[in-house]
């Protein structure tokens, strides 16, 4: 439940006791969990989806095949010799030390 200690949810519940009363807080409290719940098997039906497409082979196989397709018709790459750099002679000075 995260980083949340018994002090922690003590203090929670004392305040939300005090803001909604302690009939509200009950009805409050179901809804929280009912809440939580439904993310819960979301978030694992999101996960299994995720695993399943990838442990699917037919898949991979196909990203293998694509890859292959595109390395073959990518042209070979080009090397163009870099020109001699350009060397400045510093002006001349008139001042003699």
């Amino acid at each position: 439940m995260g980083n949340l200690g018994g002090g922690e949810l003590l203090v929670i519940l004392v305040l939300g006791l005090l803001v909604l009363g302690p009939a509200r807080l009950g009805v409050v409290a179901q809804q929280i969990g009912r809440l939580v719940g439904q993310l819960r098997r979301m978030a694992g039906g999101f996960q299994a989806e995720l695993r399943d497409l990838v442990d699917d082979p037919s898949i991979e196989s196909l990203a293998r095949e694509r890859g292959r397709q595109a390395v073959e018709a990518s042209p070979e790459p080009v090397v163009e010799a870099s020109p001699e750099p350009v060397v400045e002679e510093a002006p001349e000075s008139d001042f003699d030390a």
